[in-house]
């Protein structure tokens, strides 16, 4: 790489070769230029920092002038300096000021990076999930990651508590909490600033554990209902969420292959949706195995949907309740209404800890006890079942040969 005196003559005469090469200004040191076989000129600056060449493209010949690449070559050279004094701490002079990206980049980057590999139903997670950014977060969509404070995390939780309810508004923060945690992943990199949202327990609402369940004056009303319930897939999946205590997302992913039918148990491949956790081998009772005989069988779900299985019932759910009369009552309560009848029945905390699937609080029962103990649990769900029906003032015949035809 050889040395001239930048002048405008000198670089004007410089011609293009087969390859490009680099000159260095004699007077400027640090200055090059580069001559491409296209006949373009572009000035650059060369350091070797921390043992290593480093190149900087300033702006193409003629229209920045000698003297301005000189003076940007100089202002480089010394930054560098001072910053090698400084034994390199502090931010590098040749490191570009990044984008920094915007909310609505970083819920694209989620989703695509991690909701669509990673979420037990990545379709309907999705769907949720644009869903709750364009309820609730539209207004933060462009603005950039750096420019949302705590106090307006504050503020968006406040008006979100009295449009929705407090915990609406827990949910809204927790996802943006997400968001966040996102960005600043070491493996993501989108952002380096402060989570505005961190340790947000000091502002959330209270929330208290739900203790709800059928009550012995619902239960009546509940199974008269779901006996002339019009809607088949709607009446199957209460009569399974009931007889079984699963969950919602466990029932609309139910796969007949999954189904033993010759033992009567139930595989569920991942409990809670968790790809990590070990299966949870369910004993059926006889009004979950009646129910599942009688399904229609349309492809490998035994609740099929347009694309997989279905993954929401709300709409029926809705009205069912309100032909019942029965008001604040969710489908996860039913998983908490077998469980009650359960208890009520004369069943142990670990048979019901069995039933629901939750994990054995104790590291020895987990190594010492393998048995699963699946007669015993049948039996809890069965003693469980037939109370709950009796509150309810009828039988498993009369719901079995309920009418079961009607839309899906």
């Amino acid at each position: 790489m050889g040395k001239t005196n930048f002048t405008v003559k000198a670089l004007e005469r410089l011609a293009p070769k087969e390859k490009r090469f680099n000159l260095l200004d004699s007077e400027q040191r640090g200055l090059g230029i580069t001559v491409y076989p296209s006949g373009q000129k572009t000035f650059f600056h060369l350091k070797k920092v921390q043992g290593w060449p480093r190149r900087t493209t300033l702006g193409p010949f003629p229209e920045l002038s000698i003297e301005a690449a000189r003076g940007k070559a100089g202002e480089l050279s010394g930054k560098l300096s001072k910053w090698q004094l400084n034994d390199y701490e502090g931010q590098d002079p040749l490191e570009r000021p990044r984008k920094i990206s915007t909310l609505g980049e970083v819920l694209k980057h989620y989703i695509e990076t991690h909701l669509q590999g990673n979420a037990k139903n990545p379709t309907h997670a999705v769907k949720y999930a644009n869903w709750q950014f364009d309820t609730y977060l539209a207004s933060l969509r462009n603005r950039p990651l750096g420019t949302i404070r705590r106090e307006q995390v504050h503020e968006l939780h406040d008006k979100v508590a009295a449009e929705h309810g407090g915990v609406t508004a827990n949910r809204v923060v927790t996802f943006l909490r997400t968001l966040y945690n996102h960005a600043t992943h070491p493996d993501v990199g989108l952002w380096d600033g402060v989570n505005p949202c961190a340790k947000p327990k000091k502002f959330l609402f209270r929330e208290k554990s739900r203790e709800r369940t059928i009550q012995r004056d619902e239960a009546p009303k509940f199974f008269k209902e779901l006996a002339r319930e019009p809607h088949r897939d709607l009446r199957d999946f209460l009569l399974l969420a009931l007889a079984t205590a699963a969950r919602r997302g466990t029932v609309f992913s139910m796969r007949w292959v999954d189904i033993d039918w010759k033992r009567g148990l139930w595989t569920i491949p991942n409990p809670k949706g968790k790809k990590d956790k070990e299966p949870h081998v369910l004993p059926l009772t006889k009004l979950a195995l009646s129910v599942l005989r009688a399904r229609p069988r349309v492809n490998e779900w035994v609740f099929p949907g347009v694309k997989a299985h279905l993954t929401t019932i709300r709409k029926p759910w809705k009205k069912f309740l309100k032909r019942a009369g029965i008001h604040d009552l969710r489908i996860h309560d039913l998983r908490r209404t077998l469980a009650t009848h359960e208890g009520e029945t004369g069943a142990s905390s670990e048979v019901i800890q069995k039933t629901l699937g939750h994990e054995e609080s104790s590291a020895a029962t987990k190594i010492y006890d393998r048995s699963d103990r699946r007669d015993e649990v049948r039996g809890a769900m069965d003693d469980a079942i037939a109370a709950m029906l009796s509150a309810g003032k009828t039988s498993k015949r009369k719901l079995l040969a309920a009418h079961v035809g009607g839309g899906t």
